[in-house]
C-alpha cells in the first residue's frame, strides 16, 4: 500500500502545480513597493537572522556561518536570534509580524507546515512569508544509544525489539508538528516501530535524552550527532537517503536496512522575508547570499560542517519547491490520519 502510494506521490516531485505560482503571486503582491529603500541602499541598520530553533543546533550554526560573510557584503551588523517554541510557529510568526524591512527568517518545513498542523494560526506561512533562497539540504539518520544497540544493532532489529515490550521504545522529538517527529511519523508507516514520542524544547535536549538512554530513537542530521558517533555514545542505524552518506557509507540506506519504498522526507534551511519586504530586498538577499555560497571554501565549509549539501536556488525555484513540497506532505497527513492541534 505504502509502496503503491509512493509511487503515486513521485510524479508530483516532477511537475509545478498552477498553486504554486499562485502561491507566489499572492505572497509577492503582499510586498510595500513604493517610499521603501532601493536594494543599492540596503543595508543601512543592522540585520537580524531570526531561527525558531535553539542556539546550538545545525541551523543556529549554519546561521552563524552566514552572518559574518554577510556582514561583510553589507557592511552592517548581522545578528542571530534564537526564538524557539511551539514547533516553530514562535519564531516564524515573530517575523511574519516584523515591519522593519531586516528581519530574515533563517527557516525550515517547521515554518510551513503548522498551516496544515496546527489549528487557530495566526498567520499563513503560504502568503505572509516571501521565499528567498534555500541554503543546505541536510542529511538526516535514524539512531540510537550504545546500550539499546548492544540489544538492537539495527534498524530491523530495533522495530522487533519496540514490539517485545507493552510500551515499545521512546522516540527523542521536539514536538508533534516538527520535522523529525513528522519525518519519523511518515517513515513509520512502513516501518511499523512501536514507538511513543518524548518531546523536548530544543534539540540539544532531544539528543541527551537519547544518549542517556532515556529514549531510544532519534532522526537527527549527523552533524548535530556526530562526536556522539566518534566516541560510540549513539549508533546511526539508517541514513533517511536514496543512496549512502560519503561521510557515513558504513550505514546503510532505508531500503538497505528494512526494504523502505516509501517517500524519504528532506531537511532544508532557507531564507525567508515578511510580505511587505520589497522586491529590490528580496533580489538583493538572493544574490548576496548566492555570493557567499559562490566561494568554494566557504560552501565545503558549510557542507562539511553540517553535513549537508547546497543547492542550486533563486526566489522563484524555492517558491516553486515549497508548493511541491507542500502537496506532497498534505496527501501524507491524510495517510496517518495528522489531526491538528
Amino acid at each position: 500500500m505504502v509502496m503503491q502510494y509512493a509511487r503515486n506521490i513521485y510524479p508530483l516531485r516532477r511537475r509545478w502545480l498552477k498553486v504554486s505560482m499562485a502561491a507566489a503571486v499572492i505572497g509577492m503582491s503582499g510586498m510595500v513597493t513604493s517610499g521603501d529603500v532601493h536594494a543599492d541602499e540596503w543595508p543601512t541598520q543592522p540585520v537580524k537572522i531570526v531561527l525558531a530553533i535553539g542556539p546550538g543546533s545545525s541551523g543556529d550554526t549554519l546561521a552563524r556561518l552566514l552572518g559574518p560573510k554577510l556582514s561583510e557584503i553589507w557592511k552592517q551588523p548581522v545578528i542571530v536570534e534564537n526564538r524557539p517554541g511551539a514547533g516553530g510557529v514562535i519564531g516564524t510568526e515573530h517575523v511574519v509580524n516584523a515591519r522593519d524591512g531586516y528581519t530574515l527568517l533563517l527557516g525550515t518545513q517547521s515554518s510551513i507546515l503548522p498551516k496544515f498542523t496546527q489549528r487557530n494560526l495566526r498567520f499563513d506561512p503560504l502568503t505572509d512569508l516571501v521565499p528567498v533562497r534555500k541554503v543546505l539540504n541536510y542529511q538526516l539518520v535514524i539512531a540510537t544509544n550504545e546500550a539499546t544497540a548492544r540489544k538492537a544493532g539495527t534498524l530491523k532489529a530495533l522495530v522487533a525489539l519496540s514490539k517485545e515490550s507493552g510500551e515499545g521504545v521512546f522516540f527523542s522529538g521536539t514536538g508533534p508538528t516538527s520535522i523529525f517527529n513528522l519525518s519519523f511519523s511518515i517513515l513509520n508507516q512502513q516501518l511499523d516501530m512501536k514507538y511513543s514520542p518524548v518531546d523536548f524544547s530544543n534539540i540539544n535536549e532531544m539528543n541527551m535524552a537519547v544518549i542517556r538512554g532515556d529514549t531510544q530513537v532519534v532522526v537527527n542530521n549527523p552533524a548535530s550527532l556526530k562526536g556522539y558517533f566518534d566516541n560510540g555514545a549513539v549508533v546511526p542505524l539508517a541514513a533517511i537517503s536514496p543512496d549512502r552518506y560519503p561521510n557515513l557509507s558504513e550505514v546503510p540506506t532505508l531500503k538497505e536496512a528494512v526494504g523502505y519504498e516509501g517517500y524519504i522526507p528532506l531537511l532544508w534551511a532557507g531564507f525567508f522575508v515578511p510580505k511587505n519586504t520589497p522586491p529590490s530586498i528580496v533580489d538583493r538577499i538572493n544574490r548576496d547570499v548566492e555570493t557567499v555560497l559562490a566561494d568554494k571554501a566557504f560552501r565545503k565549509q558549510v557542507e562539511t560542517t553540517l553535513t549537508g549539501s547546497v543547492p542550486q536556488s533563486s526566489p522563484e525555484r524555492f517558491v516553486k519547491e515549497i508548493q511541491e513540497e507542500v502537496d506532497i506532505w498534505k496527501q501524507l497527513f491524510q495517510t496517518i490520519n495528522l489531526k491538528q492541534g
